[in-house]
């Protein structure tokens, strides 16, 4: 594309006054807020982005306004949509008069876009700015280098631009992504009432072997970019070095737009666990921390069949989108699908919109909806946009309450993991198992980032939960040492610290000192003889059917020890009980080591046997070291001893009991969060998970599709004595509830659940 010498001019100069503002309100705080833990290739601090008022105090987000008409628009602004999408530029065409594009949409007349500002103002709904990144038809054709070549050639790809008009992906590592914020600083130039800018796929697709990919990637390494190889330590060097690429193109972004206007936000589609798919793309799209450049990142909220809609992972994906903004703003639009396969709202009931909305909420996410539906569902929807306003003055300005700190790791799911067959039962099922069971057991855990591993951050959380944990780097160790060294609690499992932040293997555990144990490789045992099956059953097997049950152990827990309790032994009795999964061999190692549990290949089985569990003290923590997957287990192959080990693992660990007891089935959703902007609260959150269907469908296609609830009541909550508590109350129905003084603290009854409600407790000064 050919730009004018005077525009060329103009952009410079913009530049220069847009740098150099931006380097000046950097050095005052400007937009950027705290420092962050470096990774491979940064090139100075990595600081997150300072989050506008507004963004904020903003939870009626509401898409699909842009089809929708004037009467449509009205009756959604009414129901509490205060911010939606507005295409400027679509694959094809922009939609205004660019000095940048110069192709002009046949379709769509320039004053449109004019009428569209002028009537969002009207209805006080904020602009969302649209621009797809990475498809545009005009740049690909006239910019052949700047598209994005995903194999290791230097052939350019070819589309016929008649037939697909759109083309193809371009490279945003490249000299497009400075265009890409041209047109962006074009848009908000010309519309200053723009809010916010939204992209459907802010990410560079795991590779790019571009021209300039290739001399940029030479001039920083002095290396080819290799092959598309996870195996391959130089591919996973090159991994971080495109994530930093990425992260910089967001940073750049942020500079110059907020130097046009200080309180324009970046709040777009983010990868992850929203849509479960996000999670098994390794290599990954994008790194996990470019979110804290984002001001709030929105996440597609899938409970369909391939996104794991009938397990844990839907409320996980929750706690994980507000995660990684550092517990700040996020957004999660649940999907009204009744099926992914194929696609499609057919039957989808009304009372599971709220259900989806409402758990977003639980998890400390806001929810965003697309407000156009069907016409049988709008009122429903309008209806839970009004149950989301009701409980706004507690949705805002908060973080949880510190006591467990569960770690999620981006490297260790990218590096470790590695293939996207794999990463779910290698590390996920970790992460999933323990999530799973302090939700069951309704302890108030948080889930934190691997960039989280600092002094600072670490500082007020009681317990530490490594699950599997395997890619960490020196300076994440040091702090997890520190951590635990100082009186923090650690629970960690199977690899944790035995792989460097690349995935670069090491001989030993870099936390072995920490956990007591030395590493001795993986514990594996055979199948059970075939034999044993009997003859017309064994006629039915295929080989999957054997493979399925190598890893079987006997598991047998010492009695009385730290992990053991009166509960356990309900399930377990006092005879070895069946371990199914993944374990390591261990020695425990240095004073104060114990086995506490031991696993033994079964009756007639080849295989190891060594310690399960290994506690430790380490200067004033305690350590619990699973050798055996006792967490994934509990996602794969769960039993329910599992839980009430893990859970008892988790108390005795810790040096503080949990700041909130509660009585409830395990459907019951609690999360306790902190409010610090008018005055000081805690805000318990009570989502009621129940599916009164019991999930009756086939497990594998079966999703949650609930159209009714039972009621939960008289569920107790005891916050701790260390809370000085002026009011407790429930909300949005604004009930003052009685406080009674117990020996753990104070109690409340909360009469009644029905999907999701708060208790409100307000803390003296």
């Amino acid at each position: 594309m050919a730009w004018s010498e005077r525009w060329l001019v103009t952009l410079f100069l913009q530049s220069l006054i847009v740098v150099g503002a931006a380097l000046g309100a950097e050095s005052a705080g400007g937009i950027w807020g705290r420092r962050i833990m470096p990774q491979p290739f940064d090139k100075g601090p990595f600081r997150e982005i300072r989050i506008p008022g507004w963004v904020q105090e903003t939870v009626g987000v509401g898409y699909t306004l842009s089809g929708m008409s004037t009467a449509q628009r009205e009756a959604a602004a009414a129901a509490g949509v205060t911010i939606s999408e507005m295409g400027f530029v679509d694959p094809y065409y922009p939609y205004y008069d660019s000095k940048l594009l110069h192709k002009r949409s046949p379709h769509v007349p320039l004053e449109r876009i004019h009428k569209e500002v002028a009537e969002y103002k009207r209805l006080k709904i904020r602009i969302l700015g649209v621009y797809p990144p990475c498809l545009q038809g005009e740049v690909y054709e006239t910019h052949p280098d700047w598209r994005r070549i995903g194999t290791n050639t230097t052939e350019i790809p070819q589309i016929d631009m008649v037939k697909y008009g759109h083309g193809g992906m371009l490279c945003l590592l490249g000299p497009y992504g400075d265009f890409f914020i041209d047109v962006l600083a074009e848009i908000l130039t010309q519309f200053p009432d723009v809010d916010a800018f939204s992209f459907d796929g802010l990410h560079y697709a795991g590779v790019c072997y571009c021209q300039h990919c290739r001399e940029n990637y030479k001039k920083d390494t002095g290396q080819a970019i290799p092959n598309v190889d996870m195996a391959d330590a130089a591919y996973r060097r090159y991994q971080h070095w495109a994530d930093r690429r990425m992260e910089d193109l967001v940073r750049r972004m942020q500079t110059r737009l907020k130097g046009i206007k200080p309180e324009v936000a970046l709040v777009t589609w983010t990868t992850n666990a929203g849509r479960f798919g996000h999670f098994l793309s390794i290599p990954r799209n994008m790194p996990a921390r470019m979110n804290l450049l984002l001001d709030a990142p929105d996440q597609e909220f899938w409970l369909d069949e391939s996104n794991r809609g009938a397990t844990i992972i839907p409320a996980f994906a929750n706690a994980y989108i507000w995660a990684v903004t550092n517990h700040r703003v996020a957004f999660s639009e649940p999907y009204l699908m009744s099926h992914g396969n194929p696609y499609g709202k057919d039957s989808f009931p009304g009372h599971e919109v709220e259900r989806r909305m409402m758990l977003a909420l639980t998890y400390g996410a806001a929810s965003s909806i697309a407000v156009g539906q069907p016409e049988h569902l709008q009122p429903t929807i309008y209806r839970c946009l009004g149950e989301v306003r009701r409980r706004k003055p507690w949705l805002t300005h908060k973080r949880p309450e510190r006591w467990a700190a569960l770690v999620v790791s981006d490297n260790t799911r990218n590096f470790y993991g590695r293939a996207a067959h794999l990463v779910e039962d290698r590390y996920m099922a970790n992460v999933f198992g323990v999530f799973r069971a302090a939700v069951e057991e309704h302890l108030p855990l948080a889930v934190i980032n691997d960039w989280d591993l600092n002094d600072e951050d670490l500082a007020g959380y009681k317990l530490l939960i490594l699950a599997n944990t395997a890619c960490l780097g020196e300076d994440q160790v040091a702090a997890v040492r520190r951590f635990v060294a100082g009186g923090g609690g650690l629970i960690a499992s199977l690899d944790v610290s035995l792989f460097d932040e690349s995935g670069n293997p090491r001989e030993a555990f870099a936390l072995g000192d920490v956990l007591g144990v030395r590493y001795r490789g993986q514990a594996r045992t055979g199948a059970p003889p075939q034999a044993e099956v009997d003859v017309n059953f064994a006629k039915s097997l295929g080989p999957e059917y054997w493979e399925k049950r190598t890893g079987i152990f006997d598991l047998t827990v010492r009695a009385s020890s730290p992990v053991d309790s009166p509960r356990l032994r309900g399930f377990i009795g006092n005879a070895p009980v069946t371990f199914k999964g993944r374990a390591v061999k261990v020695a425990p190692s240095g004073a104060g080591a114990v086995g506490e549990g031991t696993l033994a290949p079964k009756p007639g089985v080849q295989g190891d046997t060594t310690p399960a569990i290994v506690t430790h003290a380490f200067g004033k923590g305690k350590v619990v070291y699973l050798a055996a997957g006792l967490d994934a287990a509990y996602y794969l192959y769960a039993y329910p001893y599992q839980r009430v080990l893990l859970r008892q693992a988790m108390t005795w660990a810790s040096p503080a009991a949990p700041p909130l007891r509660v009585e409830a089935p395990m459907c019951v959703h609690v999360t306790l969060m902190r409010q610090e902007r008018e005055g000081k609260r805690l805000v318990v959150h009570l989502f009621n998970d129940v599916n009164t269907t019991a999930f009756h469908a086939l497990p594998n296609d079966d999703v949650p599709l609930r159209e009714e609830t039972i009621p939960i009541r008289d569920i107790k909550l005891t916050l701790a004595k260390a809370y000085r508590i002026a009011r407790i109350h429930q909300e949005p129905e604004g009930v003052v509830l009685t406080a009674r003084a117990t020996e753990q603290g104070t109690q409340v009854v909360v009469p009644r659940l029905d999907v999701h409600t708060m208790v409100v407790a307000e803390l003296a000064e």
